[in-house]
């Protein structure tokens, strides 16, 4: 039977004894007098599915991702987002700035659509959202809003919706609720990052257009901007994501990333055993994030863990990854990777476990293993635990993701 596509919350994950391999690098760069930097990032997504349906991730996606380069920018233009055959969104377009001008230093996210249709239940025309954080003399702020030029549930216009307030709930029969102008900004010691949704899409009953129990973001974004420090902390983490050729099929499971640090708190995002379609099952998944920005020292570590995988007649058991990096005020910079995988087995065949950087693994007829996969430079470092490159799918798989580095 095949599994469901499902997400679960998890209180533990069991983990088999693995085969562990690290690596480490230290290097010195930079000088004591090095000025702080600000870091940057930001993305604008015209839909995300927020629960099952795996193969669903990001649509027209604009995206700048912690740079200390206060003229980076991205757009995306002209596409219509699809989840579930249905044309959810249509002529669609994303962009994020970061700036350093009078207004301080910032980003700005902006998404816009001419229409957001949910066939007779929902229309909503002429939506815009965007998302603005900053930081001038030393002061944190934000703004973020969501408009409209029509808003229409069934059959009703509903004007007083055109400019809503943030967070405004409103039933949509056939189809559950809808949230619309979802907005806010969270400060920490080391920054600030705001967010803004134009409509959030839940499906409570059964209908034609969504699964019932998925919630879908349309218009989201996302601005966020780190105070000065020793150096702004980059990396992320997720437990699977496959791709036919350029073309996602999964996207990242379990996803996080950072561009200030976590302020020495272990931040985890965990999913239950999922699903994507025609590929792979996968047991449960966790990520962990931790890391700080300071004045003597900043440092950051992701980890992904996944209790175990099947592709066809290949079962893989628990896989880890772990990076690591940090930097201090006199300029010495340190990093690690590590990654492990239990077991690999076809049928009742077992194979070995390979270690050591890059190393491969041909299974004739049915795919090629990369262990251990590193990407080193010199502030940042990238690990894939596993690769599955599955011949008869022309798909590439990646197991246990974890990267990590330091800028400035």
């Amino acid at each position: 039977m095949r599994p469901r596509i499902g997400y679960k919350k998890l209180a533990a994950v069991g983990v088999a004894a693995v085969v562990g391999v690290a690596s480490t690098i230290a290097l010195t760069s930079g000088s004591a007098s090095a000025s702080p930097v600000y870091g940057y990032s930001g993305y604008a997504f015209g839909t995300d599915v927020k629960t099952g349906l795996v193969n669903s991730g990001p649509q027209v996606i604009s995206q700048i991702a912690c740079t200390t380069n206060a003229r980076s920018k991205s757009q995306n233009d002209l596409a219509t987002a699809n989840i579930n055959d249905q044309a959810i969104a249509r002529t669609v377009k994303t962009s994020t700035n970061a700036f350093a001008d009078h207004r301080g230093n910032g980003v700005t996210s902006t998404a816009t659509a001419v229409d957001i249709k949910l066939g007779s239940l929902l229309a909503l025309t002429g939506a815009k959202t965007t998302t603005t954080a900053w930081v001038k003399n030393g002061v944190l702020q934000y703004t973020g809003s969501t408009t409209f030029a029509g808003v229409k549930i069934g059959n009703t216009s509903v004007p007083s919706l055109l400019k809503a307030k943030p967070n405004t709930k409103v039933a949509v029969p056939g189809l559950g609720y809808i949230v619309l102008n979802r907005v806010g900004g969270v400060k920490t010691g080391t920054g600030i990052y705001s967010y803004a949704q134009a409509v959030v899409l839940h499906a409570t009953v059964k209908n034609r257009y969504i699964p019932e129990g998925v919630d879908i973001a349309v218009l989201k974004t996302r601005a966020e901007v780190t105070k000065p420090a020793t150096a702004m902390v980059i990396g992320d983490a997720y437990g699977t994501k496959a791709n036919v050729d350029k073309l996602v099929t999964s996207g990242p499971t379990s996803y996080q990333a950072t561009c200030q640090g976590t302020e020495g708190k272990t931040h985890r995002v965990a999913v239950g055993e999922l699903n994507i379609p025609k590929v792979a099952y996968v047991g449960a998944v966790y990520t962990t994030k931790k890391g700080d920005m300071g004045a003597n020292k900043s440092y950051v570590d992701f980890s992904s863990h996944v209790a175990g995988i099947k592709v066809g007649k290949l079962s893989i058991g628990a896989i880890e990854s772990a990076a690591s990096a940090w930097k201090t005020k006199d300029g010495k910079v340190g990093l690690t990777s590590s990654s492990s995988v239990a077991s690999i087995k076809v049928g009742n065949k077992t194979y070995p476990v390979k270690t050591g950087e890059n190393a491969e693994l041909e299974i004739p007829g049915v795919a090629k293993l990369t262990f251990n996969q590193v990407v080193r430079q010199q502030r940042y470092i990238s690990v894939n635990a596993l690769v599955i490159d599955v011949y008869s799918l022309n798909t590439k798989v990646v197991v246990g993701h974890s990267a990590a580095g330091v800028i400035g």
